[in-house]
This record gives structure tokens, C-alpha cells and sequence, in this order.
């Protein structure tokens, strides 16, 4: 008989903050201490949270050993190093939010003039970001309106605001623009697809995460191998995907250094091939093939930045335990 491990659901994690006082600290020194300072407080922080966090490190094991039994020649990657990536990713999102990010500082790849001249035709798109990297690139330029566009583009996020609240607590407190234009994964209504379809028609970007389940619909699932285990993935993400039927973009923004915060990042713009919209007899193929390509990408630059892996839970833990074949 096989433990069940449902409590390790990623919605069901505490914070590891109980307080926004840990994040507008990080905000005071940003603004008050040098980089190189900054580089070594987080050092310092980062083996503290490893040390204690037995979660954190048991979780960051699971992803090392699936991710070498998959990729055996891959180099660097240890459980601390990915624990001062994520440490270096809270610090350089507030970053983000109080120092805006310019054009300057990010090398682009892909199909980024693609998505450019989308946006500059007028027509509206849907993003797909995740759990890799740093997510908040893209809204870090586009609120200072620099995302090589020749208007102002209007973009709706779908997060969830239950998870991290204290972080979130203290972004809006930091920065007004944190919470603006955001809608709650966990309180999607009839009224909010219109929202989004609204953002589509006037030319903007709707962007969700494609890596992470429902909280209030998790035992509905996408399958799909990931780093040749089978995993859970959003069915509630790729089907709002395909009811609004816009072109989708991945999207994934990198620390050239993982271990450091600096401002030298790697963007990188997919363009999807999967077709979306259409009859509902074909949309179940239609979500899977979208899901195949993202993961296929999502495999791809986690070999790439295998520090900057951020989901420390069981990815592959199906959220109704029948489904990994276990028995309480």
C-alpha cells in the first residue's frame, strides 16, 4: 500500500512567509544596498530556507532526480543552487515592479517580432507563461510600456490570489500596478470570459500559467509526460484557451545567471501551431495537441535552466490519488 500523498497538492502548501514584513524588507534594501550586497544577503537566506525547509529540499530532490533519470548529462544543478534561483526570483520580482525592466536588458529569441507585429496590426492574443523562469517580465515591460509596440497594450492575468497572499499583500503595497488588470484563477464567472474576450478584441494579451492545476477544479486533468513521468496538467487553462479562440504565444523570460540578480535576461516568444477554437467535439484533441507543445518547450529550456525550476511540490502527483494508482 502506497502513502497518499495529497498533502502535497500545491495549493495546500503555507506560505513560507507569515507576514508581508520579510518582502518590504527586500523592497528597503533594494532600494538602499549595492547589488553585490544584495547578492550575498540572498546567499545567506537561501541556506537558512534550505536548512529548515525540509519541504523545499525534499521537493527540489523529486525535480533533480527526475530531471537527471531523464537528462543524465545534465551539469550544475543542485538542490541549494535551485533554492538561491528561487530566492534570486522573489527578489528580482519585486525588482521588477519598483525599478521597470527596459528593452536594453533583454535579449529576445524566437518569434518575438512575430507577436510584435500581432500587436501592432491591432489584434489581441493569449499567453501562455509557467512556472520556469521569471513570468513577470513580460508585465514588467509592458507596464512601462515597453514592449516594442507602437501603442499601449492592455493586458489581463489570471493568477492565483489565495497562493503567496502575503507576497501579494506586499506588491500592492510597493507598487499600485501589481494588482491591475489581474483576474483570480479561482473566481472565473461568465462575466470574467467576457473580460478576457473584451482584452482579445482590443488588441491585448491575456496571459495564465500552463503548469499549474485548479484549486476548485483539480481532479479534471490534462495527462501529458513531463521529463518522461506522466504529470498533472490544468484542464480548466487549455480549455478557456480554446473557448476564446485567439493565437497563443508561449512565453518564458530567463536570468542569464541563474544564481545572480542582475539585469542580463534571455526572452524567448513561441508562436503555437496547435489550431484553437472550433466545434466541442474536437476541442478535447484540440487542448491536448496545444498541451503537447508546450511541454514539449516547457521540456526543453527546463533542460536549459534547470535552476530556475520554481514549482517546489510533487508535479507528478495526480490530485485524486485513484488516478496514480494508490489506495489510502
Amino acid at each position: 500500500m502506497k502513502k497518499n500523498r495529497a498533502g502535497n497538492e500545491w495549493f495546500k502548501e503555507k506560505e513560507a512567509s507569515t507576514s508581508t514584513r520579510p518582502y518590504r524588507l527586500t523592497f528597503w534594501c533594494l532600494t538602499h544596498f549595492p547589488r553585490w550586497l544584495m547578492n550575498g544577503l540572498i546567499y545567506l537566506v537561501s541556506f537558512y530556507f534550505f536548512i529548515f525547509d525540509k519541504r523545499c529540499r525534499h521537493e527540489s530532490i523529486r525535480y533533480q532526480k527526475t530531471l537527471k533519470a531523464f537528462n543524465p548529462s545534465i551539469k550544475g544543478a543542485t538542490p541549494f543552487r535551485q533554492v538561491v534561483a528561487f530566492a534570486v526570483n522573489i527578489v528580482e520580482k519585486i525588482d521588477c515592479w519598483t525599478n521597470p525592466i527596459s528593452l536594453k536588458n533583454i535579449h529576445n529569441n524566437g518569434d518575438v517580432q512575430v507577436l510584435v507585429d500581432h500587436l501592432n496590426q491591432g489584434k489581441g492574443a493569449f499567453v501562455i507563461v509557467s512556472h520556469l523562469g521569471n513570468s513577470e517580465l513580460l508585465r514588467s515591460l509592458a507596464n512601462k510600456n515597453e514592449i516594442g509596440v507602437a501603442k499601449p497594450i492592455p493586458i489581463t492575468v489570471l493568477s492565483d490570489r489565495d497562493v503567496s497572499s502575503n507576497f501579494s499583500k506586499a506588491m500592492t503595497q510597493i507598487s499600485k500596478h501589481f494588482y491591475l488588470n489581474t483576474i483570480n484563477v479561482n473566481d472565473i464567472t461568465p462575466a470574467t470570459i467576457e473580460r478576457i474576450q473584451e482584452t482579445i478584441s482590443q488588441g491585448g494579451l491575456v496571459v495564465c500559467a500552463g503548469d499549474r492545476l485548479s484549486k476548485n477544479k483539480k481532479e479534471r486533468v490534462l495527462r501529458h509526460s513531463f521529463l518522461g513521468k506522466e504529470a498533472p496538467f490544468s484542464y480548466g487553462a487549455y480549455y478557456l484557451v480554446d473557448l476564446v479562440a485567439a493565437p497563443v504565444y508561449f512565453i518564458w523570460g530567463f536570468r542569464k545567471n541563474s544564481l545572480t540578480l542582475s539585469r542580463d535576461y534571455e526572452m524567448t516568444v513561441v508562436k503555437a501551431k496547435s489550431s484553437v477554437g472550433g466545434s466541442r467535439a474536437g476541442r478535447e484533441k484540440r487542448m491536448n495537441d496545444l498541451l503537447d507543445e508546450y511541454v514539449k518547450k516547457l521540456e526543453e529550456f527546463v533542460q536549459l535552466y534547470p535552476c530556475q525550476w520554481y514549482n517546489f511540490f510533487d508535479f507528478w502527483m495526480f490530485p485524486n490519488s485513484e488516478a496514480n494508482g494508490e489506495k489510502k
